[in-house]
């Protein structure tokens, strides 16, 4: 009896076998088709035509120069294991060889396309290089240096920022934090003798604009930047280029929502001082709850249940249907817990502005939905992403690998 990993590689084989030669037959009807003739078809009588094939030599691109010259052998990388098939030779007249611009293989390509989404869909899944390298080892039955997946997985197309076709109305604004490794400009020598470079962790953030049309919920990333702080110069550094792309009021932006950082509020009253700034509730109502000091002596669980809700009564300012309904809630909610929680209450008219500012889009707009316009939940949601691959990651050695994991995860969620 055959054992079914046994089956499994025979099988493997004889699809490898098929793929072979159905690579090799694809090839020779491109040659048919560059060289205008079948093979063992006279060249002589033939009208003189041009083709896409060219010569690495006299650069001729004339069909009636070239001839077949027999085949090399050739390997490709594949998820089935290492092919070998025989690739056409073609020759020009001239002695130099012909360039086939073959529609399935690439010269000097080592990896066949079906490799190289393994590869991206291991980078998204944040796999390390070095379990990449096993996976292949074990699945291909190849070996692949780190230095070739670090590059594949670093080549990532730059996006091109063009002019917005259409504005959203919401923008969300935030900033995820990430270690990076900078060199100290020392060298230190390992176990087997190399010298390394030290490096040190930093603490960089991504700044990341999205972009909400609350309606129909249709939503997508406006941009993103590396910068060293959430400093007030560097949102304006994600906030500049996103104005020129057409995003400001005569367009249709109405509502700014953030986490409240200064240096973003610093660029957003510079830059939109005529557009309201919408407080994020669920960071507003984070700082509530730390701000509650339960009274003493109450058990753990008598806690918690104290502080749940005092912080149910003030959510609930936040749902009142008007912005007056929510300040007579908050003046009522102040007067009965000012002498008992002043920290809370402190916390609680602290930013009172910005905190209810979604008040003012609704007055305009009242069939938007309430959830779009109070949190940057959704943002949020899209950092979660980033979160996971950092975690995975633990930290970076380059800007470069760092950016092409944001735009792996971004990139496909642009706003055009």
């Amino acid at each position: 009896m055959i054992s079914i990993n046994e089956f499994v590689r025979k099988l493997k084989a004889e699809l490898g076998d098929w793929m072979s030669r159905r690579i090799e037959d694809q090839l020779e009807t491109e040659v048919e088709a560059w060289l205008h003739r079948r093979p063992h078809e006279r060249r002589q009588g033939m009208e003189r035509r041009g083709t896409g094939a060219v010569c690495c030599r006299c650069a001729t691109r004339h069909a009636q120069a070239f001839s077949r010259n027999g085949h090399r052998p050739r390997q490709l990388v594949t998820t089935v294991g290492v092919l070998t098939f025989w690739l056409p030779r073609v020759v020009c007249d001239c002695g130099g060889s012909v360039h086939i611009p073959f529609s399935i293989l690439s010269p000097y390509q080592r990896w066949w396309q079906d490799v190289v989404e393994q590869v991206d869909r291991w980078a998204n899944l944040g796999l390390s290089l070095r379990q990449m390298q096993h996976e292949i080892g074990d699945q291909m039955h190849t070996q692949v240096g780190l230095r070739t997946l670090n590059n594949r997985v670093q080549t990532v197309a730059e996006p091109v920022e063009m002019t917005l076709t259409s504005v959203p109305p919401i923008i969300m604004l935030d900033a995820i934090w990430v270690t990076l490794l900078a060199p100290t400009g020392t060298s230190q020598e390992d176990k087997i003798g190399r010298q390394r470079v030290m490096k040190v962790g930093e603490q960089v953030c991504i700044l990341v604009a999205l972009g909400l049309y609350p309606q129909s919920q249709r939503w997508g990333i406006l941009g993103w930047i590396l910068a060293d702080s959430e400093s007030q110069a560097a949102w304006e550094r994600l906030l500049l280029p996103l104005e020129e792309r057409g995003l400001y009021r005569q367009r249709g932006v109405e509502l700014f929502i953030h986490d409240g950082d200064k240096g973003l509020i610093a660029a957003l009253n510079r830059l939109y001082p005529h557009i309201p700034h919408q407080r994020c509730l669920f960071h507003k109502l984070r700082n509530l709850w730390q701000a509650i000091q339960p009274p003493q002596p109450l058990t753990p669980t008598e806690a918690r249940q104290f502080k749940r809700n005092l912080i149910q009564q003030a959510a609930a300012i936040f749902r009142a249907t008007t912005i007056h309904d929510a300040c007579r809630l908050r003046d009522d909610f102040c007067h009965q817990w000012q002498s008992t929680q002043s920290a809370l209450v402190a916390t609680l008219r602290r930013d009172w502005p910005q905190s209810i500012a979604f008040y003012c889009v609704l007055d305009r707009f009242p069939d938007w939905p309430w959830h779009t316009l109070r949190t940057t939940s959704l943002l949020e949601r899209v950092n979660r992403m980033l979160r996971r691959l950092f975690r995975a990651a633990g930290a970076y050695h380059s800007t470069a690998g760092l950016l092409a994991t944001v735009s792996r995860v971004l990139s496909p969620m642009r706003l055009i």
